[in-house]
């Protein structure tokens, strides 16, 4: 039996395994990480109103982006630790780094100091971003990796339901306190979470691939136990010599067409608009002048935050239409439909704006996230965990994760001038055109992965042309057919 034969034989295992409670507890565990991104990058918008530092211009603007700064760094150190350390050690290191963090941005004297405390959860939140999801993926059965995969954008959008539900709570229940320790109490508690993660995060196999690769044979048999699978030595040791080719894996001309897909994907993913409502959701809703409160700024802000909660509820029940079909239906489909269903809600809502009707911002803001909760959101975190060969996986989704934090840094930056200077139709036809580039992108760049192992996908990106990446799923199966001795 050759060596191939072995690596394919212990890969197929994984990639035919039937997905256990097991599996689902790992997953939520790696995905906690994604709860706090969620949670934090929208906390601040809701404590800033009651923080007493009072930043303006540029520190303000960077008291609000300071977490998405912050990730694009701690994507940088991704890119130096996974693929050498390996992908656990850097999932713990992250919630320690957030626990400490969040528990200081609580306590902060002064301004700088919050702003410190800000940038380093971002550091943690960006290495986790980077490494969460192809975690997940080179562990998951390639039937239902999408749905194991889409755990992690799930967990965004419940962390940010999960900050809007917490700041109103807080201001609710002792609204008197909110300039005081109110707002401390609302960056605090994402501590909780936090530590619970770095606690069971301990207790998380390795992933078997990245063992594989780095040659720790005694640990992959140790770990691969956890996931039911019993492996003789012989095979183990057979595999092992296979896959060290790998380890010298360059970046070739297949990686850069695999980057250049998901790069894009992930730079629409941002520009398009997502975070506008989420960000600013509250501050706009308050623009708006449709729930303001006369008699106490407190409770005017509560009723914006709340308004904005129904957002994140629709955020919180269209992914869960990814995670139910994203194997089934798959994501070329989804995601094309996805951006569709966009642009025609930001056109509805620019429309509607302009024409006076500001409840159509809602409306607007409403279906434009359906459509990315079901079909844009978690894709792209899926696709860059999907697209490269192990021994380059942890690298190339710290440059994803690099790139989505800087894109998501942009446009928080650059809405607020937007708004002032186009008004928010204007925002909203700006988005629609981008909305457009994107359906063009993604229709003739993006293939279909789902069924496919994790090196049919690798071998897709190295046999199909660019221009044919859209059949590129059909192209591999038939050669594959076609190979298959009779």
């Amino acid at each position: 039996m050759s060596s191939q034969s072995a690596l394919q034989q212990i890969l197929d295992q994984i990639d035919t395994r039937k997905v256990t409670r097991f599996y689902w507890i790992i997953t939520i565990l790696a995905a906690i990480g994604g709860f706090l991104f969620g949670y934090d990058t929208e906390v601040i918008g809701i404590a800033s109103v009651f923080v007493p530092y009072h930043f303006t211009g540029f520190v303000y603007g960077y008291e609000i982006a300071s977490a998405s700064f912050g990730a694009a760094i701690g994507a940088i150190i991704a890119y130096f630790y996974t693929d050498r350390y390996g992908r656990k050690s850097l999932l713990i290191a992250d919630a320690a780094i957030y626990t400490a963090a969040a528990i200081l941005s609580a306590l902060t004297v002064n301004g700088p100091m919050l702003l410190i405390m800000r940038t380093i959860i971002g550091i943690a939140i960006g290495a986790d971003s980077a490494v969460a999801t192809a975690y997940i993926t080179e562990y998951a059965p390639k039937d239902r990796r999408g749905s194991l995969a889409i755990m992690q954008q799930w967990m965004i959008t419940i962390g940010i339901l999960g900050s809007y539900l917490v700041g109103s709570a807080v201001l609710l229940i002792a609204p008197g306190l909110a300039y005081t320790v109110g707002w401390r109490i609302i960056l605090g508690l994402a501590a909780i979470p936090a530590v619970t993660g770095l606690i069971f995060r301990f207790m998380m196999p390795e992933s078997p691939r990245w063992l594989l690769l780095s040659g720790q044979i005694d640990r992959l048999k140790r770990d691969l136990r956890k996931f039911g699978l019993e492996v003789n030595d012989s095979l183990i040791q057979k595999a092992a010599q296979e896959v060290q080719t790998e380890a010298l894996a360059k970046f070739d001309t297949p990686t850069k067409r695999a980057l250049l897909v998901v790069g894009l994907w992930i730079v629409f993913q941002q520009i398009t608009g997502i975070n506008v409502p989420f960000y600013y959701g509250p501050t706009i809703i308050l623009g708006l002048h449709l729930f303001a409160s006369s008699t106490n700024p407190v409770y005017t802000e509560i009723d914006s935050v709340l308004a904005a909660s129904v957002l994140a509820v629709i955020n919180v029940a269209a992914t869960y239409i990814a995670f139910k079909y994203i194997d089934k239906i798959g994501r070329r489909n989804l995601g094309i439909s996805a951006y569709a269903g966009m642009l025609a809600f930001d056109l509805i809502g620019g429309i509607l704006v302009m024409k006076g009707i500001l409840i159509g911002a809602l409306i607007a803001f409403a279906g434009f996230i359906i459509f990315f909760a079901y079909g844009v959101g978690g894709t792209g975190w899926l696709i860059q965990a999907e697209y490269f060969k192990t021994a380059l996986r942890g690298r190339m989704a710290a440059i994803i994760a690099l790139i989505d934090w800087l894109a998501n840094f942009a446009i928080i930056e650059v809405f607020p001038v937007m708004l002032s200077s186009i008004g928010l139709a204007g925002s909203m036809y700006v988005f629609t055109g981008l909305d457009a580039i994107a359906l063009v992108i993604i229709y003739f760049l993006l293939p279909e992965t789902k069924g496919l192992s994790l090196e049919q996908v690798v071998k897709m990106f190295g046999e199909t042309p660019s221009l044919q990446l859209r059949k590129g799923r059909e192209i591999i199966m038939k050669e594959e057919k076609e190979e298959k001795p009779v």
